[in-house]
């Protein structure tokens, strides 16, 4: 291979560093309107009065919309598939709120200073209703309108044969609790909607994170056809799972359509962290039994999710996570009790890694508890129980495939120097007074796909131009850390061309194939095979009419760059550029391909993090001296861009460890300001060490390669909490572990 596994560039590298990029904000369309929100400033309420007048009074002003003036358009925000059967349980403008941000009107202005000031005019009398903030109102009901349920989902799986309770097994139990996160991508939600009344066509312009779930919403929303709606996916400046659920697109596409006008959405910081979504809070109780020796014999988890104002993905996310359990230990037995609630509070939902951080978080915290228990190195015990290449999923009944989490482990214990940090810790520990220092280790696994859940597979086209570069038709959705050129990398690999002879775009319901979206880090894995499978059937076609027109078989010539050779005539040589002269002026057609490729794979893809920490036990603050990340990765597609996957992981996971979290007041406003969201901040962080292993690479992506965008968060924070309980030699099991709790700890068991 001369171009996969050589590090590049992103592909719009160059113009974000000019800041020449074009994102969705920037966007200008003529007749333009620009719209802003009124948000609800109650946590639970029916919307009894809308007043506008003083809005429309204002110069500039085209429209308010709310819930009395509008159809109750309804639809459900998490819907991604045409297949999905989900109950559009929300409205586009609330006439019951369900929390503080729910929407409640729009208004669209000349300019968004006008739209801005108008909004501030809409007076808005509510109905206010018993509200829940909590985990234990939520459970009580007292938000429960008659004929609801408290419990919105309640449910119970095992997998596995249940262990003998009379083995003399040790039995551990841990309790986690994980509070609401923000995704803090440098970007915000925005949506360009621009509807043309003669031809009855909308078209959405986004940073999101399937285009064709999209049109499936607004379309069934409107009632119209799905060919008369168009979705583009913009520049992205990150996601973290944020703008793979729709709240701003609706929204636009019903504006667009009352004004007939083109309008442009965009919500900033302060609604973005109130009004789209946030990682949900959980609380569990796990119980490990293990044998004397530290073999895990059986699992038990309760868990209690809250889904916040509505459900949207909460349920199936809950149980995802069952599944995610078994993608990095083997498990003999694991038995798990799910209840989901709703309360009034931001609306739980898609966050990078998609559970499996959250049931690593519970996992990590029982293992490290474990090893304390039965007087085991936490490395060893994660060797003796950690998946291994041929081991099958239970949950999924796949194999893992060539698995590496042991490789990860072991080299990594190498690298961080396990053995000497601990034994080092425990010194600086005895010797100081103030400061405590620890160093933990946690593993976590995911996924590549949808498959076997869902079957999971994409389409991609080619065609190579007159002068033998070659363009791609494929529905990728990049977020900003690459994607586009890892694409590049593929097709150009697989034809031997210069990446700058490769063109291709983000995904386009007008023009680009089917595609689910960037869900279940299947990117690559899935479409970037097919971008990999569709490029190698144009070689055969270049070859095919190379063949006719050396009048000679293909299996006698060969490629030689980004040319064709005759096995029998070495000196005879036909570049791209002829062959495709020769098809289109001679043969009267293009050069082109097509793939549509199913996956029937999903092999384990695991991440080992180690890390080292600092604790001022005068003031509770936190400093992660040393990290380092070992990830099992197959083959790395663009290396320099997975190592600032994992970084950037590592930076979100210290952060979700120790400071952030999105708080609840008693009259429910939530935390809509990063000047009270502590953000963790690369400076705050050392130099983050990566190792990628690529020789357990899998059966079908794309030149071995698995998945490395949600895995790398996996372990991140459990790692980091797991060092904070050892410096301490605690049992904290609530994060973030800010100073505040840490001191409390400190106070409650006297250390």
């Amino acid at each position: 291979m001369h171009l996969v596994g050589v590090s590049h560039p992103i592909q719009d590298a160059r113009g974000k560093a000019a800041g020449r990029t074009r994102y969705a904000a920037d966007l200008v369309l003529p007749r333009m309107a620009h719209v802003a929100m009124v948000f609800s400033t109650v946590p639970h309420g029916y919307v009894t009065s809308v007043d506008a007048s003083q809005a429309l009074a204002l110069e500039g002003v085209y429209g308010v919309f709310h819930c009395f003036n509008t159809p109750e358009y309804r639809f459900n925000r998490y819907r991604s598939q045409y297949s999905q059967t989900l109950i559009p349980e929300e409205p586009v403008f609330a006439r019951r709120v369900r929390f503080v941000g729910d929407r409640v009107a729009a208004v669209a202005a000349r300019d968004l200073e006008t739209a801005r000031r108008a909004a501030a005019l809409v007076q808005v009398e509510y109905q206010p209703l018993p509200c829940a903030l909590t985990f234990e109102q939520a459970l009580e009901g007292i938000n429960c309108l008659e004929g609801e349920s408290p419990i919105r989902d309640e449910f119970t799986m095992e997998i596995g044969t249940p262990p003998s309770l009379e083995e003399g097994l040790i039995a551990v139990t841990a309790h986690t609790e994980l509070g609401r996160l923000h995704h803090a991508a440098m970007e915000p939600h925005v949506c360009v909607a621009d509807y043309d009344p003669d031809l009855d066509e909308l078209t959405l312009r986004s940073p999101n994170q399937s285009v064709h779930g999209i049109r499936t919403v607004v379309a069934d929303m409107l009632g119209m056809p799905y060919s008369r709606v168009r979705v583009v996916k913009t520049t992205m400046g990150g996601s973290f799972g944020s703008k793979q659920e729709w709240t701003v697109e609706p929204v636009a596409a019903v504006v667009a359509r009352q004004l007939r006008r083109p309008v442009k959405l965009v919500y900033d910081r302060a609604a973005v962290m109130r009004s789209i979504v946030c990682r949900g809070p959980m609380r569990a109780e796990m119980t490990m039994r293990f044998q004397p020796d530290g073999t895990l014999v059986s699992l038990d988890l309760d868990l209690l999710s809250d889904a916040g104002g509505y459900i949207a993905n909460s349920s199936d996310y809950v149980h995802t996570l069952v599944g995610k359990m078994f993608r990095c230990y083997r498990i003999p037995y694991g038995r798990t009790h799910v209840r989901l609630v709703s309360s009034n509070t931001p609306v739980s939902g898609s966050f990078r890694g998609w559970s499996s951080p959250e049931v690593a978080l519970m996992l990590e915290h029982t293992m490290e508890k474990a090893a304390r228990v039965l007087d085991m190195d936490p490395v060893q015990l994660r060797l003796k129980n950690v998946l291994l290449p041929g081991e099958r999923d239970p949950k999924s009944g796949l194999p893992m495939e060539e698995v590496r989490t042991r490789e990860c482990l072991l080299l990594g214990a190498e690298r961080f120097c396990w053995t000497e940090k601990r034994r080092e810790d425990a010194a600086f520990n005895a010797a100081s007074p103030r400061f405590r220092r620890g160093t933990a280790v946690a593993c976590g696994g995911h996924g590549n796909t949808y498959y076997p859940r869902y079957n999971d597979f994409a389409g991609v086209e080619m065609r190579m131009c007159e002068d033998g570069s070659v363009q791609v038709e494929v529905s990728i959705h990049d977020h900003g850390c690459g994607t586009g050129m890892a694409f590049q990398m593929i097709v150009a690999e697989a034809l031997e061309l210069p990446i700058q002879q490769i063109r291709l775009k983000e995904a386009d319901t007008a023009h680009t194939p089917f595609d689910f979206g960037c869900y279940a880090s299947r990117g690559t894995f899935v479409v970037g095979r097919a971008a990999q499978l569709c490029a190698l059937k144009l070689r055969d076609e270049i070859l095919n009419v190379a063949a006719q027109k050396l009048d000679t078989t293909p299996d006698r010539l060969y490629f030689d760059g980004p040319s064709v050779r005759s096995k029998d005539s070495p000196e005879i040589t036909l570049s791209y550029k002829d062959v495709s002269w020769y098809a289109l002026g001679t043969l009267c057609r293009e050069l082109t391909a097509q793939e549509k490729h199913a996956v029937r794979s999903n092999p384990g893809v695991t991440g080992t993090h180690f890390a080292h920490v600092e604790v001022d036990t005068w003031t509770g603050l936190t400093r992660v001296l040393d990290y380092l990340a070992v990830h099992d990765i197959g083959q790395s597609i663009n290396p320099e861009m997975c190592a600032a996957q994992v970084q950037g992981a590592v930076q979100m996971g210290c952060g979700a460890a120790l400071r952030e979290e999105i708080e609840i007041s008693s009259n429910g406003q939530s935390t809509c300001s990063l000047a009270k969201y502590h953000l963790m901040n690369a400076p705050d962080l050392p130099d983050i060490q990566v190792e990628l292993i690529q020789d357990g690479r899998s059966q079908e992506g794309p030149y071995g390669a698995k998945s490395i965008g949600e895995v790398s968060f996996v372990p991140a924070a459990p790692a980091v909490a797991a060092a904070v309980n050892q410096a301490l030699g605690s049992d904290m099991g609530r994060i973030p572990m800010t100073p505040d709790r840490i001191m409390e700890t400190i106070a409650k068991e006297g250390r």
